[in-house]
């Protein structure tokens, strides 16, 4: 990643600056050279970037569209998230007339900043073209239904935000939602009992000194939701872990919120309920552990 940057970087430094179009399916705009930091020229890259395609007629060679996509959004992910935001709203503006080449566009960047393909997932990024579908009266209900959920469940899910309602069942057969589980640091652990893989992060997390004595000392709470039926088979599965955890189970967690990763799957929750990290490890949840037991 850290040679991709360096690559872009001089691209942007010596390529475009300097109004080369090789290899360019429209012109791109000339930087003006008393813009000297990089984000600062990512930043008007962002702004510009589509100032000399004729985007009426440019879907007419879509994969040179999907190339030079790619280029926009490396330098999107360069630029002052503000400004890349706020770029992405405009460019799908321009589109909102032309339903399938947005729909296009979106798909695009669900490739590159979404999707299993995607090197990074950036979902405060992705969001506006996955609201712009979902909102495009011009666009099939079917095909811009994936786009709708997407939109859902990022919204529910975004970083430094509140957490959703969750409700579970719990292994007591109670109803419990993630709304009531609230301590200085939430761990919520999604997890599937028949995965081998959660019963590893399990075992670990159980094992785990210093999520132990933060757990004791009412500062750490780990509420462990199962995506399965609360099943007696499942009651029985779930039976050892811990009883100083919240353990429940709703089938239809990923319907709420992201677990696109699969499981197990680690959030952390602050204090006032705000999502702080998601898509974690159960090696990255075992720093934080060790982190905040430090403090």
């Amino acid at each position: 990643m850290k040679l991709k940057r360096l690559l872009f970087g001089l691209l942007l430094l010596l390529g475009i600056s300097s109004g080369a179009k090789a290899d360019t399916y429209f012109p791109y705009p000339l930087i003006p050279d008393s813009i000297g930091i990089f984000q600062k020229r990512c930043d008007y890259l962002a702004r510009h970037f589509w100032d000399f395609c004729d985007l009426k007629k440019a879907f007419s060679a879509k994969a040179k569209m999907a190339q030079e996509f790619n280029v926009y959004i490396s330098i999107l992910k360069n630029a002052n998230p503000d400004s890349a935001i706020a770029s992405v709203v405009r460019f799908n503006k321009q589109l909102e007339k032309q339903p399938t080449d947005q729909l296009f566009m979106a798909e695009c960047a669900e490739n590159l900043l979404y999707g299993d393909t995607a090197e990074m997932w950036i979902d405060e990024l992705y969001l506006p073209f996955a609201h712009a579908v979902a909102s495009n009266k011009r666009i099939d209900k079917a095909a811009k239904a994936r786009f709708a959920h997407q939109e859902k469940i990022l919204k529910n899910s975004l970083a430094r935000f509140p957490a959703p309602s969750l409700p579970y069942t719990t292994r007591e057969g109670t109803a419990g939602n993630l709304d009531n589980d609230s301590a200085d640091v939430v761990v919520v652990f999604f997890n599937d009992p028949d995965c081998d893989d959660c019963n590893l992060a399990k075992l670990r997390l159980d094992a785990d000194i210093s999520t132990t004595q933060l757990i004791s000392e009412g500062k750490l709470k780990v509420v462990s939701i199962s995506l399965t039926e609360p099943t007696q088979e499942w009651k029985e599965a779930v039976a050892s872990y811990p009883s100083t955890w919240t353990v429940g189970a709703n089938p239809d967690a990923d319907m709420t919120i992201d677990l696109r990763a699969g499981t197990p799957e680690f959030y952390i929750l602050d204090r006032n309920h705000n999502i702080r990290f998601k898509h974690l490890t159960i090696d990255q949840v075992l720093d934080v552990a060790r982190q905040l037991k430090k403090r």
